[in-house]
């Protein structure tokens, strides 16, 4: 080294020197901003996965804040009409009514699928749509009659969907499929007809419907166990969404038991299907989530916790229990 520098003068040594206290100087400023900032970056960003992949959407419980398990879980909203064809109505209220509305979660983690009931005369709120299909403002209605209004480009069933997900604290209603209430009779008999015991009159619309008998239901039988209103117990439709969970609960045991593992079967159960229901999921994606999620374990049917009452014009109301509510949609979809 000393030899390498004896022939330079002392000016250019102190020059020589003051570029590499310069330089150095330079590097370690790059060192501590790119560096050693980078760093401490990182290790805020990548220290940690906890909260990564947390969903926006949120609701609080018990002082708790809760997310949404939007990556975990796929929901199906299933709408029972009040009509006999799915497939001709159109135009200003003139969707038809919900009879029935079930929504299934399908949750990939716990392997599991969760049925929810809701009560079609549920009070919530909703967007309606004018006579020509724009909108005309939100009321609160009975949750059945979202399917009525649709707006330009909006059918009911997806005002029906983005009511249910309003009521549901903002979940996804990835899909929904549309029955008519031949329907009925059609699903029943293709899986063999389901056992249920009557417990309550149904011998004006069939002589053999008793009340504490036993049967299998077969063809419009179904329909009227499932249906029937005005003449069967106090007629409402609290009674109603009994013996609605009660025949849902024996029709899914059958599709169990009849479809499990057989591709045949379930094809000739959406073949009878056709021409009476609607779905914004097309044939593959039916089939797909029936045999992808062949396995999983059904979870008893759940429904709202709430109060039934008759409004001044004799329409039936049912104001939903809201802590019970939030209680219900965090244990199937938040966390």
């Amino acid at each position: 080294m000393e030899r390498r520098f004896a022939g330079m003068s002392l000016r250019k040594l102190l020059l020589i020197g003051g570029s590499v206290v310069l330089w150095l100087a330079m590097l370690a400023a790059l060192v501590i901003v790119f560096g050693m900032d980078d760093q401490a970056e990182q290790e805020a960003v990548f220290g940690s996965l906890e909260g990564r992949f947390l969903s926006d959407t949120t609701m609080e419980l018990d002082g708790r804040i809760l997310h949404y398990r939007e990556n975990e879980v796929t929901n199906y909203l299933f709408i029972g009409l009040d009509r006999d064809d799915v497939t001709t109505f159109s135009g200003h209220q003139n969707g038809g009514q919900a009879d029935f509305l079930v929504v299934l979660s399908i949750d990939r983690v716990r392997r599991s699928i969760t049925p929810l009931m809701l009560d079609r005369d549920a009070m919530v709120e909703m967007q309606t749509y004018g006579v020509f299909g724009h909108p005309a403002g939100k009321r609160v209605m009975q949750l059945c009659l979202a399917q009525a209004y649709s707006g330009v480009n909006i059918p009911g069933s997806v005002n029906t969907v983005e009511t249910v997900e309003k009521l549901l604290q903002g979940i996804d209603i990835h899909h929904y499929v549309v029955l008519d209430t031949t329907a009925i009779p059609l699903v029943n008999d293709a899986l063999g007809g389901v056992q249920v015991t009557l417990q309550d009159d149904f011998t004006s619309f069939d002589p053999v419907m008793t009340e504490g008998s036993t049967l299998r239901l077969q063809g419009k039988q179904a329909e009227f166990f499932v249906r029937g209103r005005m003449t069967v117990a106090d007629g409402s439709n609290a009674s109603r969404m009994a013996r609605q969970q009660q025949y849902l609960s024996g029709l899914l045991e059958q599709f169990r038991s009849t479809v499990k593992g057989s591709q045949h079967r379930l094809n000739e159960v959406l073949e009878a299907l056709e021409g009476h229901m609607a779905t914004d999921a097309g044939d593959n994606t039916l089939l797909h989530d029936v045999n992808a999620y062949d396995d999983y374990q059904w979870q008893p049917m759940h429904t709202l916790e709430g109060v039934h009452t008759i409004d001044e014009y004799g329409f039936a109301e049912f104001w939903v229990d809201e802590p019970a509510l939030k209680k219900c949609v965090a244990g199937i979809w938040f966390k």
